[in-house]
């Protein structure tokens, strides 16, 4: 299991494929047949509810049950209580993006969390660089720019549905 550990950002190009997978074969399935919603709600779907789903396992297993693996990974502590907190509040955001998966009313409130969440953990990786040398693989690299980044994403798919949502109304 630690080799798992051993590649920085996993959970990252998880999220990434188990989306894009997802998101291809519901479109070849349905590519014959009157789809309920667009192709924007559905990549949205996808992408915000398992966004939710990574973030519940990225609490459970990388913060709480392997929390000195990730810890050595970030480049901070073994052993300290802030692992566990984080894991609870990781799998708390979490629940809430897997629950968009039949609540759409819970996209802007979830994206508002990650990109909280993401943005603070961004900028605490952008201290730690510049106050402590630390440029440990969970520190920098993909995961520093997947706090950034990923939460615009999600803000982007919102807008673009938000926006369709309006064209269909005043037809």
């Amino acid at each position: 299991m630690n080799a798992f550990f051993e590649i920085t950002g996993l959970n990252i190009y998880l999220q990434i494929a188990v989306t894009l997978i997802s998101i291809i074969v519901t479109l070849l399935v349905t590519r014959n047949k009157k789809r309920k919603e667009s192709v924007t709600e559905l990549v949205a779907t996808f992408t915000i509810g398992l966004s939710g789903w990574f973030t519940i396992m990225s609490g459970l297993f990388g913060h709480i049950l392997f929390a000195n693996e990730v810890a050595s990974g970030i480049g901070w502590p073994q052993n300290s209580g802030f692992q566990m907190e984080l894991g609870f509040a990781s799998i708390g955001i979490g629940l809430v993006g897997f629950l968009c998966f039949r609540y759409k009313a819970y996209w802007f409130p979830f994206i508002l969390m990650k990109l909280i969440f993401g943005w603070g953990a961004g900028y605490t990786h952008i201290i730690h660089m510049i106050q402590e040398n630390n440029f440990s693989p969970g520190n920098s690299g993909i995961v520093l720019y997947w706090d950034f980044l990923f939460p615009i994403f999600m803000i982007i798919l919102y807008a673009l549905y938000q926006r369709q949502q309006k064209s269909f109304v005043n037809k």
